[in-house]
């Protein structure tokens, strides 16, 4: 067996690396994975604020198992995150233990001192087989947030029931790129969101987002074939008082992500949420040709915003827990 390193330049061996990565994730009721020219751009281009690659552990011709890397280069410039996948027929056979070992060689060869993973669980008991080998290799849980999904299109009907536009502001709404007008603001919102948004006992620093950041983000997202439909709320000032994110991939419409939702503090309590969320609803399915499922993420602590998911449909699936290791 060897350790073969993964730079995504390589189509035959990335090819090879993903089929294993995605035939796991696979296995999840409800997967959430990229398709593989999305991650591919991920990983052979250069991004200002992460480096990624792999490892495989390979045997001849037989692929047991990889390891996906984030290299951070902004924030966190201490931690890597790692993503372990393992062939079903090879796991309890070391191979999860042989490709953390030769992860946790390079991350202290490159100087960082903490090796970060997000593994899968059950939404009511929080275990998994991922949970059990973490803490036995010494990981700590650090984060947990609940996994939810709504199968859409919603109805008309139901959409006009959740409608409930809110005095004083004004609804925008825009595709893919951040327009240069609001790009500012939604670069501070970004920002704001970080900050705020529950993180448990995990040590992230909350990232810094300039225009620059989103323009490269957005031109990313293009490359990849993901498409965003973002919409505001703007009040009597001016100001982005609040806005939402969703999206997916033209190679795989079926699978929707509900990203960023975000209130500044002195306007909530007014259900901006939901005055967002409503009209991007509306410009999501617009261009829905088939039954879909969203995905979307919270801490349990986050209770504004699962209310807000559960009054729109949302069902726990899952749980993802973040997990840490001090080297």
């Amino acid at each position: 067996m060897e350790i073969v390193e993964v730079d995504g330049r390589d189509a035959t061996v990335f090819e090879r690396f993903f089929t294993l990565r995605d035939a796991v994730r696979q296995e999840d009721e409800f997967p959430s994975n990229r398709g593989i020219e999305e991650a591919r751009v991920l990983m052979a281009d250069e991004h200002s604020d992460v480096r990624a690659n792999g490892l495989g552990l390979v045997d001849g011709d037989t692929w047991l198992g990889i390891a996906w890397l984030d290299w951070w280069l902004q924030e966190n410039t201490h931690e890597v995150t790692l993503e372990l996948a393992v062939a079903a027929q090879y796991r309890r056979t070391g191979v999860g233990s042989r490709l953390l070992d030769a992860v946790i060689e390079r991350a202290k060869a490159a100087g960082r001192t903490l090796v970060s993973s997000t593994m899968h669980a059950d939404a009511e008991t929080g275990e998994s087989a991922g949970t059990a080998f973490a803490a036995a290799r010494g990981f700590e849980r650090k984060h947990v947030e609940l996994h939810q999904v709504l199968e859409l299109p919603l109805s008309e009907e139901r959409l006009a029931e959740l409608d409930q536009p809110v005095d004083g502001y004004r609804i925008l709404q825009w595709r893919d790129e951040h327009p240069d007008e609001w790009i500012e603001q939604f670069a501070d919102a970004l920002s704001a969101m970080a900050e705020d948004v529950p993180t448990g006992e995990a040590s992230s620093e909350p990232a810094r987002w300039t225009p620059e950041r989103v323009r490269e983000t957005d031109a990313l997202r293009i490359k990849q074939g993901r498409f965003c439909h973002t919409t505001v709320a703007i009040d009597a000032d001016g100001q982005l008082a609040a806005y939402t994110e969703m999206g997916g991939s033209t190679t795989n419409p079926d699978r929707l992500f509900q990203w960023g939702t975000f209130v500044r503090r002195e306007h909530r309590g007014r259900r901006l949420g939901l005055a967002v969320k409503v009209p991007n609803f509306r410009s999501l399915q617009a261009e829905l040709d088939q039954p879909a499922v969203l995905h979307t993420w919270n801490a349990p602590t986050n209770t504004p915003m699962i209310a807000v998911n559960e009054h729109l449909g949302f069902r726990p699936v899952a749980q993802r827990q973040d997990w840490e290791l001090e080297l």
